[in-house]
């Protein structure tokens, strides 16, 4: 959007701006779902140099870009007040350090927008054979897009003797769970606003990457709050949550990894405190 002729009040600008801006926001979002937006600026500067009037644009976008969807909306307004804090910041650490440069007028307003793709799970896929091999995981094998609150069924209600834990059957579809305004597939990022509205769900998410265990995910819930361990898994385009029954089975031969040390760093900061006291693999095994 552009500037009024001469508009030289960063404040007043984006007071005359700020609705354009969040229905710029509203409609992506409304379109793409889930987006990803930036903020940018064109400003322009002048300095009297020898008689003559020297000019100089330049583009503020420091601002890391922002992923909004319908669950976040409300951010819009405190990440514009942001960047306006930001923007008036840098103007005013340019005259500080004496450049010479004085800010002449807004020249355009920019949102900066492109489509969000959040790795999500969704319907069943076979595990690698590696990880298939390891007997840690119960891949309960969905015919829709809610592998998540499957895999959530498998770690809550454990099939009964003679069931296959790999069937759908198994497994009770009234769970009392909460996933209001959860999307399905789901998103990682999703998954903090489903353990606020199920405050007995502590979830850990990791994932399967060059044939290690990687970390998506650590639950920053209480450690009084038994954890449910989940492995997201990938193929092409497609992802897929599946419950992790055995954590000490999963990380058996994790060691063998160069990233050792941050990797148990991560996974102790999954498990309950007085646990981690004792030891990783100690920890691991009370899964």
């Amino acid at each position: 959007m552009r500037a009024t002729n001469n508009n030289k009040d960063l404040f007043k600008f984006f007071q005359k701006t700020k609705n354009s801006f969040i229905n710029v926001c509203t409609n992506e979002v409304e379109t793409l779902k889930s987006a990803k937006i930036q903020f940018g600026l064109l400003v322009r500067f002048y300095m009297i140099r020898d008689g003559k009037k020297e000019e100089m644009d330049h583009y503020f976008n420091r601002m890391q870009p922002v992923i909004l969807n319908e669950h976040n909306m409300d951010i819009i307004k405190p990440l514009l007040n942001q960047f306006i804090d930001q923007v008036k910041g840098e103007i005013e650490a340019w005259s500080e350090r004496g450049s010479g440069w004085i800010m002449d007028k807004i020249l355009e307003a920019f949102i900066n927008v492109s489509r969000y793709q959040p790795m999500r799970g969704g319907s069943y896929m076979p595990l690698p054979r590696k990880l298939q091999n390891k007997k840690a995981i119960i891949n309960v094998q969905n015919r829709d897009n809610h592998c998540l609150r499957w895999a959530l069924r498998a770690a809550l209600f454990p099939a009964p003797p003679g069931l296959k834990v790999t069937r759908t059957s198994s497994y009770p579809t009234e769970d009392g769970l909460n996933f209001t305004g959860i999307d399905f597939p789901t998103p990682v990022s999703q998954i903090d606003r489903l353990e606020r509205q199920n405050l007995n769900l502590a979830i850990n998410v990791f994932g399967w990457e060059k044939e290690q265990v990687i970390v998506h995910r650590i639950s920053e819930k209480g450690g009084e709050i038994p954890r449910i361990n989940l492995m997201l898994t990938k193929q092409g385009e497609n992802t897929h949550y599946s419950f992790v029954k055995r954590l000490s089975a999963l990380l058996f031969d994790q060691s063998k990894d160069s990233n050792i040390k941050n990797f148990a760093k991560d996974v102790c900061t999954a498990i309950r405190r007085e646990n981690c006291s004792k030891g990783t693999n100690q920890s691991a095994k009370g899964f």
